[in-house]
């Protein structure tokens, strides 16, 4: 796995440990391990150190070292509730400045996200592949298409029966609906190593500049071509690591796409979309942790799936204030620039992925 995100939430998890520090180690009087000031409190006033006995029995440190990653402190269980139940009134209330008994937004975030992607690794790895499988479930006349369902056998049967795509086209559909990446990276690499080919016959008929171009192009598929025939687990790998990167833009993006919603609208900042895309962000991450868990024993988990537009629509009506038409207009509007915006980072992960295998 990526190592940026990890250390972005360990970072994120750090902090004080308030729960644990409401009475000092030390007794007062004592003097300051740091500038020998004899203590009154649970922390220096002078040098602003924690008046704390670093003497600790194993069990000790090892509880800490866990509350310090997920920052257990009483917060985190008046925050997720809120979360689940009035996020609205969650995000108006960090938003007018009623922040002591939340989690810090980013924080949890971060480690929702980190949490999310080591579930899916292990969901995808008990369903019998190798690699994480997709966070984004195909579906077919609006149903969803789930590993063994009958909606997959039915989606199996209209992509071999489609006349109009190529064999290479069907194996990666395919391949990319089961979440097998390694055989996706084979129909890939077969795929477009094929319309290279094409392509490349066509030059000599071309203009000079214009059939030179089309050489480097189709020099620069062949080479990451071949070393993603040669090593698929490593260009699946190298998805994965680029997955935990650009799940990160999905935030920015969110905001951005908020701002430009509410953007004659000189109540909100984009400081607000921000922690409402956090927010946000982090229950759909908990939904789609729930549901690749529940997915291991049955694929009836991804109908879950409907309590995302309902918390989004929740949501947003508490934290914007809106109208009931007002909230589902721009609802629809969100999942339009959604759609977009998704897809072009697919597309961005994708050819980073392709891209980095030049170095193999």
């Amino acid at each position: 796995m990526s190592g940026e995100l990890e250390t972005a939430a360990l970072a994120s998890g750090g902090g004080r440990l308030k729960w644990k520090r409401e009475h000092a180690d030390i007794p007062p009087g004592t003097p300051c391990a740091n500038c020998e000031t004899p203590l009154e409190g649970t922390y220096c006033h002078v040098c602003g150190q924690l008046a704390e006995d670093f003497h600790k029995s194993i069990w000790k440190l090892t509880v800490e070292a866990v509350e310090s990653l997920l920052h257990l402190d009483g917060r985190l269980f008046k925050t997720l509730p809120a979360l689940f139940r009035w996020p609205g009134q969650l995000t108006r209330d960090y938003l007018d400045g009623k922040r002591a008994y939340q989690v810090q937004p980013f924080r949890m975030f971060l480690v929702i996200l980190l949490i999310a992607f080591f579930v899916g690794h292990a969901a995808t790895k008990a369903g019998g592949h190798e690699v994480a499988a997709p966070e984004v479930t195909p579906t077919i006349n609006s149903r969803l298409v789930t590993p063994g369902g009958e909606a997959m056998a039915e989606f199996e049967r209209e992509v071999m029966a489609n006349p109009d795509m190529t064999e290479a086209e069907k194996q990666t559909q395919l391949a990319a609906a089961r979440g097998d990446w390694v055989a996706f990276s084979r129909s890939l690499g077969a795929d477009v190593k094929s319309r290279a080919d094409v392509n490349a016959a066509a030059a000599p008929k071309m203009e000079d500049d214009g059939a030179e171009q089309l050489r480097s192009v189709q020099h620069w598929f062949d080479a990451r071509m071949q070393a993603v025939r040669d090593d698929p687990a490593r260009f699946a790998l190298i998805l994965e690591i680029w997955g935990h990167r650009v799940a990160i833009l999905a935030l920015p993006v969110s905001a951005l796409m908020l701002t430009l919603l509410f953007a004659f609208n000189r109540r909100y900042y984009v400081f607000d979309h921000v922690i409402f895309s956090m927010h946000s962000l982090s229950f759909q991450l908990i939904l789609l942790t729930v549901i690749m868990a529940l997915g291991i024993l049955t694929p009836l988990a991804w109908w879950l799936l409907l309590l995302a537009p309902v918390h989004l629509y929740l949501h947003m009506k508490g934290t914007y204030q809106r109208s009931v038409i007002g909230t589902l207009a721009r609802m629809f509007a969100l999942w339009t620039m959604t759609t977009v915006t998704f897809t072009l980072l697919i597309l961005l992960w994708l050819y980073l992925g392709f891209n980095e295998m030049a170095g193999h």
